[in-house]
């Protein structure tokens, strides 16, 4: 039975990727803003800690602080360009090979700014991420994020449109199946993105909490899905948690399940 066409990952800060390893997750998925704004001594530090471990941080989210702003008024280029540059330079010292732009507070469409210029504006900050992409050999996914969260591309349809009509070599589709179960989005969305999607999040969305067996989520449907696309990346797990060490085992296990069960 094939059971490595995906990996199995897990949203955790880098500190636990050893816990993450014992759990048997594959890899790990980092915080980037954090890890691009502390001190250079310490991103050393950190360094040092996830190259020792047996998993690799492949992943980093959380690509944007959330003062710098890409919609709006406010919205800084050079900023941009020398943040995604330090930053970009970082997740490849870490090891990784991909970003994922959700970033909710930095696309958040301000109350009275038009909608047509927003979209824009998303268009026009994807073109800048393309550049440094290709500078440092990373893709990055783009996450809709459920209404609740953010007022601008919710779901994996519309992210999809997006990237189809900017065809931008690096930048590609992200489905997390928290953000459909909140907009009511079918998996046939991700059927659509096809070969566009580049990572995939998912949590038992009941209080986004790790999976657990019997928790209600029908993770089985996502991987035959992933499977029906011929999807070969990767699945994190970005939920909330009482305590890592003892739930993560529970959660890699039951998606190890569902992964081999298709």
């Amino acid at each position: 039975m094939d059971v490595d066409w995906v990996k199995l990952g897990v949203c955790a800060p880098l500190e636990h990727i050893l816990l993450a390893e014992r759990a048997g997750f594959e890899y790990i998925e980092g915080n980037l803003s954090e890890a691009a704004l502390m001190p250079e001594r310490s991103f050393r530090t950190l360094c040092a800690l996830v190259h020792e471990a047996g998993i690799r941080c492949e992943v980093m989210g959380y690509m944007l602080p959330r003062e710098l702003s890409v919609i709006g008024r406010g919205v800084n280029a050079a900023q941009l360009h020398a943040y995604l540059d330090l930053a970009f330079d970082r997740a490849r010292r870490l090891g990784a090979e991909l970003v994922v732009f959700a970033s909710a507070a930095a696309r958040q469409v301000p109350i009275g700014w038009p909608t047509d210029v927003a979209w824009r504006q998303l268009a026009n900050f994807l073109r800048i991420v393309e550049r440094h992409a290709t500078d440092h050999r990373l893709t990055v996914a783009v996450e809709p994020l459920s209404r609740m969260e953010c007022n601008l591309l919710s779901t994996v349809a519309e992210a999809t449109l997006l990237c189809s009509i900017l065809q931008l070599k690096h930048i590609r589709v992200m489905a997390d199946t928290y953000h459909m179960a909140m907009e009511h989005e079918l998996s046939e969305s991700i059927t659509m993105a096809g070969p566009m999607l580049a990572h995939v999040h998912t949590a038992n969305a009941l209080g986004r909490s790790f999976p657990k067996p019997g928790d209600g989520e029908d993770y089985g449907k996502l991987f035959r899905t992933l499977k029906e696309i011929d999807y070969r990346g990767r699945v994190s797990v970005e939920a909330g948690y009482d305590n890592f060490e003892e739930e993560a085992p529970t959660a890699f296990t039951v998606l190890d399940q569902a992964r081999s069960g298709v």
